[in-house]
């Protein structure tokens, strides 16, 4: 697959075609030494006739909220579609038989102020962090660049994945409490996740599920979870303490079509390992069955994750 990049600038509404395996991040900018920024993935599944971004209206809705969250400007959906076609465009053009990839968009907070102002505030004492950033305040800057299917994600999918649950190290339901915690923006600052998927490989599992200290079934690392209980659908709020899933808000739309009720729920590990089935959901992955969780198997629906699958790549 073609790599495919596009610079985004917000404040002059313009995108420009790049090189990915260029330079094209200075060393100052706040995302790459504070992780302050905020990011999507989204799966583009292609035809002969058609292109289809899925859930690509729920991936900017929380693309927006996150900007929110992190007083950064309102992302303008035209800017940002016409991004992510255009890198959509390059990967089909150089592969017209490509049958799926993904699509990464992020933006930074951008450059680190000048010298001698404090961060977010300008010369005049004026708060620059958010959508007025002038004045010498960083300015932002955005991208998005193509992103295979590759084996791993293939291979959960056709095999399930084990896991190993970890202490998220706070309660459920303390956002409400700490919204500084930005527990339900997608943000660039993704060292603990990776640590935890990392731990999880060493403990001989392929991934890592997330549980409040008091016990509260979270998610994962890069992917929400959901179980069967007989006819039922269950996943943890996103009120206790976890990203809103797009793909996993998808997946609940179509549930009544599988003969299947969704709803939120408390979960407990036992309850994901005494299920009828029980699967991370994300962009890239779509549906990959959790087989085994710290070393109990779990049940597997085969027919249920061919049908999660289907129905998530449709969009």
């Amino acid at each position: 697959m073609t790599d495919a990049l596009v610079l985004i600038d917000p404040t002059a509404s313009t995108i420009e075609p790049a090189d990915l395996a260029a330079a094209q991040l200075p060393v100052t900018d706040l995302s790459a030494h504070r992780g302050d920024g905020i990011f999507e993935t989204v799966l583009v599944t292609a035809s002969a006739s058609t292109r289809t971004v899925v859930s690509r209206e729920r991936h900017f809705a929380r693309f927006c909220a996150s900007a929110s969250a992190l007083e950064l400007p309102e992302p303008d959906p035209d800017l940002w579609d016409r991004a992510v076609e255009a890198v959509i465009a390059e990967v089909v053009a150089a592969d017209p038989s490509i049958v799926e990839f993904g699509v990464r968009y992020a933006m930074s907070r951008g450059g680190q102020p000048a010298q001698g102002r404090s961060p977010g505030v300008d010369s005049e004492g004026v708060n620059s962090t958010g959508a007025n950033s002038n004045n010498g305040g960083p300015q932002p800057r955005g991208w998005a660049f193509s992103v295979p299917v590759d084996e791993t994600i293939k291979r959960a999918r056709a095999e399930g994945v084990s896991a190993v649950s970890l202490d998220r190290g706070y309660d459920a339901y303390i956002g409400s409490k700490a919204p500084w915690l930005l527990i339900g923006a997608k943000t660039l600052s993704y060292a603990v996740n990776q640590a935890a998927n990392r731990y999880a490989k060493q403990r001989g599992a392929e991934e890592a599920l997330f549980v409040s200290h008091d016990g509260i079934v979270l998610e994962g690392p890069t992917a929400n979870i959901v179980i069967r209980r007989g006819d039922r659908l269950l996943t943890p709020s996103p009120e206790a303490g976890l990203l809103s899933g797009t793909t996993q808000r998808l997946l609940f739309d179509h549930a009544s079509a599988l003969g299947l009720q969704a709803e939120y729920a408390d979960l407990r590990l036992e309850d994901v390992k005494s299920g009828d089935g029980a699967w991370f959901v994300s962009s890239m992955r779509t549906a990959a069955a959790l087989i085994e969780l710290d070393g109990n198997p779990v049940a597997n629906d085969e027919e249920l994750t061919a049908a999660f699958q289907s129905v998530i790549k449709a969009g």
